[in-house]
């Protein structure tokens, strides 16, 4: 092999080992408070779309999320009550996404304020690689619904309105 075309193959699989890790994503809420009356609890119904053209057929992909962005009682954190995982199955070509829902906001306890997350892609050799907007440890996504309209309901885990857009940023933790 020549010297040209080993640097060529280089950069080649460089090229497509770093084009992995650039997908796009969306994130779209609701809240609703679970009653017109007195005050009970809040909830969010938070729909994640990941997607990334360039990775081959029988990828599977999870979210890994918890809920932040707001301080309990006696501490700051990033993530409540726990990071859970859940598969976020292929809903079109090259696109995976899920729906959670979670309280976030109950009398005399915390409230939540936006939802933390990383994708977790599994290729269909088993290898894996987290996608997180950065190169750090411990960095994640958050994407704030403290701005979602937040209408009444008497009837329980009813989500009305349309949903929200939301800004997602980068959060670099090591």
């Amino acid at each position: 092999m020549s010297r040209i075309s080993r640097h060529a193959l280089v950069l080649a699989l460089m090229l497509t080992s770093t084009s992995a890790l650039a997908g796009s994503q969306w994130v779209q809420a609701r809240t609703v408070l679970n009653t017109c009356g007195y005050f009970s609890t809040s909830q969010a119904e938070i729909t994640l779309t990941y997607r990334n053209d360039d990775l081959p057929w029988g990828t599977s992909v999870f979210l890994i999320y918890g809920w932040g962005g707001s301080t309990g009682p006696t501490s700051t954190f990033d993530w409540a009550p726990a990071p859970q995982t859940v598969e976020a199955p292929a809903v079109a070509a090259y696109h995976w996404g899920t729906t959670v829902t979670g309280v976030i906001r109950a009398r005399s306890s915390t409230q939540y304020t936006s939802i933390n997350y990383v994708w977790k892609v599994v290729l269909p050799d088993g290898q894996e690689f987290y996608e997180k907007g950065n190169g750090s440890a411990y960095g994640y996504y958050a994407a704030d619904f403290s701005q979602v309209p937040m209408p009444c309901t008497n009837t329980a885990g009813s989500f009305i309105g349309t949903p929200t857009p939301l800004i997602i940023t980068t959060v670099v933790k090591n």
